[in-house]
């Protein structure tokens, strides 16, 4: 599991030795960072609120000059949710996940884009916090590892820097019979969990 994530990472090194300038022959590769507001929803978990995160990582256009084309990206991704269950409930639950994403791109008129697929997600950490302490009350919680997302972006490119606005929608309960023995308040262990994410990113 360790040896996947620093593989992606040493991958994600190399590509982004190219970003500066790579419009190879007619494709282009380059550097992606993001902020996100995160959130996990369903009827497992008690009293969701947004959590802030990042993602960073790589991404590829074929033929970006052209009406249609394809958007492809592979990312690391801070996510999870806040939680409002008071000093001794739990208070948060952070997330890394590997994301890569295949999306047809259509561009528009005025040259925006909208990119519109799947993405495919591998768990890499998760951690639970109770009210504010700094240090995990449980790691490795029991979320089933892979996840499957509707992702949704529109691009307005600029001389330099494409701004990026989207959202990724969880379309897989991941809760693989999670308990949380001795924390408030209760999990139902049957109950959904899904990720639901926004961005605000740059393309370089």
């Amino acid at each position: 599991m360790r040896l996947l994530l620093v593989i992606i990472v040493l991958a994600l090194i190399e590509a982004s030795s190219f970003a500066q300038s790579n419009d190879l022959a007619n494709n282009k590769l380059g550097i992606k960072t993001s902020v996100n507001l995160s959130s996990m929803v369903g009827s497992a978990l008690e009293n969701p609120r947004i959590k802030f995160g990042y993602t960073a990582g790589s991404y590829f256009i074929s033929n970006p000059k052209k009406k249609t084309s394809i958007y492809a990206e592979i990312i690391g991704n801070f996510k999870g949710s806040s939680f409002n269950n008071g000093d001794t409930g739990y208070s948060k639950i952070a997330l890394f996940y590997v994301d890569a994403s295949l999306l047809p791109k259509f561009q528009l008129k005025n040259k925006h884009a909208i990119c519109i697929g799947p993405t495919l997600s591998y768990l890499g950490l998760s951690s639970l916090y109770v009210g504010d302490k700094k240090k995990s009350e449980i790691d490795k919680l029991n979320i089933k590892p892979w996840d499957y997302n509707l992702a949704l972006y529109y691009h307005i490119p600029k001389a330099i820097v494409t701004f990026q606005f989207g959202t990724k929608i969880g379309l897989r309960n991941i809760n693989n019979n999670l308990i949380l023995n001795d924390i408030f308040p209760s999990i139902n262990p049957k109950g959904s969990i899904q990720n639901i994410s926004f961005e605000i990113g740059m393309l370089f």
